[in-house]
């Protein structure tokens, strides 16, 4: 069949669309006129295969804020990640439970793209926005005093907040960067008060000295230092004060151990890809999973049972689940299983 012919066309009209083409660009064609070419025969796929050439393999992962931290296979070319495969050389774990390959997810596969040009040096910002403090600055020649005439305008403010999310973002110098950064806190200092700057730093699993820095600087100035979790509104409150820990739960294969599993918070299939496996593979084994969440997410469709609770009303729900097992196995009658739990692993007794 001719690639370049639509399904459902005659003959007729494939013979007349292949002499179509000739006369835009130059064509050559098998013997029997069932497949054409671009001239050169197969030389346009040097374009394609010179895309996925490398010099070497390398083992490496993605550590920002990855709490998987899956192994990969990173194939370079002068210097430049080309792209990237997943490593297949985890140990087995046995036969009686599925294997942890192969780790990684599209978001990893495509991590290359992000380290490439034109992304992978210096910083960028809306461009209307450097164009006012640019502009600013050399009117006032003084960062603060630039900052401060931007901000205070009212209508210059309105622009470059309008601009958000719709591109237009242009290469900056770090040290331009920096100085903006710095005549902001200086202005909102002078202005509002120390306390009125709020910050957060890198995540300690990204970088425990960038967090460190971060939070310290803050700290000297007088401004108030926010939880790393506040970067991406991902605080899974419950853990830290139930357990008196942050977030150090079992690994996720520890959900083949699981007789009953609740999805609440987490679209296991989309940000816990390669570990969504073990939820699915379990409930081979008779285990039972529940989802809360307010639309039919990618996890709703894997659930024995599905609690649309409508969005705002999760916390209500959450307590009166609480109230019920406090109710019931703690206040009218004391239950030893779940007294011993609560002395042993969780702040209850506190």
């Amino acid at each position: 069949m001719n690639p370049a012919v639509p399904a459902g066309v005659d003959g007729r009209a494939s013979d007349a669309l292949l002499k179509l083409g000739r006369f835009f660009s130059r064509w050559e064609e098998s013997d029997d006129g069932r497949v054409a070419f671009r001239k050169g025969g197969r030389a346009g796929d040097v374009f394609y295969r010179d895309r996925w050439s490398h010099d070497k393999v390398v083992r490496s992962t993605h550590g920002v804020n990855c709490t998987g931290s899956w192994s990969w296979k990173i194939y370079v070319r002068d210097g430049i990640i080309t792209w990237e495969a997943q490593q297949t050389d985890y140990p087995s774990v046995g036969p009686d439970r599925p294997e942890y390959e192969p780790r990684g997810c599209p978001r990893g596969a495509a991590f290359s793209w992000y380290t490439t040009p034109p992304l992978e040096s210096g910083i960028r910002t809306r461009g209307v926005l450097l164009e006012m403090y640019r502009g600013a600055k050399q009117r006032l020649g003084d960062p603060v005093l630039a900052w401060a005439d931007v901000v205070t305008d009212p209508e210059r403010p309105r622009r470059y907040h309008q601009a958000r999310g719709k591109g237009g973002l242009v290469r900056v110098t770090w040290a331009e960067a920096v100085e903006m950064i710095a005549a902001a806190q200086v202005h909102t200092i002078k202005t509002y008060g120390p306390d009125r700057i709020a910050n957060f730093s890198p995540i300690p699993a990204m970088s425990m000295v960038s967090h460190r820095v971060g939070t310290r600087f803050n700290h000297l100035v007088g401004g108030a230092m926010t939880s790393f979790y506040d970067w991406y509104a991902d605080l899974p409150v419950a853990s830290p004060q139930v357990f008196g820990d942050q977030t150090d739960v079992p690994e996720s294969g520890d959900w083949w151990h699981a007789t009953y599993l609740m999805m609440w918070g987490s679209n296991v299939p989309v940000t816990r890809t390669p570990d969504a496996h073990w939820m699915t593979e379990v409930r081979y084994r008779g285990t039972k999973v529940v989802t809360v969440s307010p639309d039919y997410a990618d996890n709703t469709k894997f659930a024995d049972e599905w609690l649309a609770a409508q969005a705002g009303t999760d916390a209500a729900l959450a307590m009166a689940m609480g109230h019920v097992i406090l109710k019931e196995f703690f206040g009218d009658r004391q239950v030893p299983f779940f007294t011993d739990y609560v002395k042993t692993y969780t702040d209850l007794p506190f």
